[in-house]
């Protein structure tokens, strides 16, 4: 999956439930190639909502 594709479905979890847990968003990101920087990403995304 792609890093912008883990960032959407990251912001639909969070938006409907309020929250999301590192679980969640490590099963997002499992089996995918994310870099550091993408990470970051990753956890501010829902924050700039």
């Amino acid at each position: 999956m792609r890093v912008s594709d883990i960032i959407r479905r990251a912001v639909e979890i969070g938006e409907r439930k309020g929250w999301i847990t590192f679980d969640e968003l490590n099963e997002l990101c499992h089996g995918s190639k994310v870099e550091p920087e993408d990470i970051e990403l990753v956890i501010n995304a829902p924050q700039r909502r």
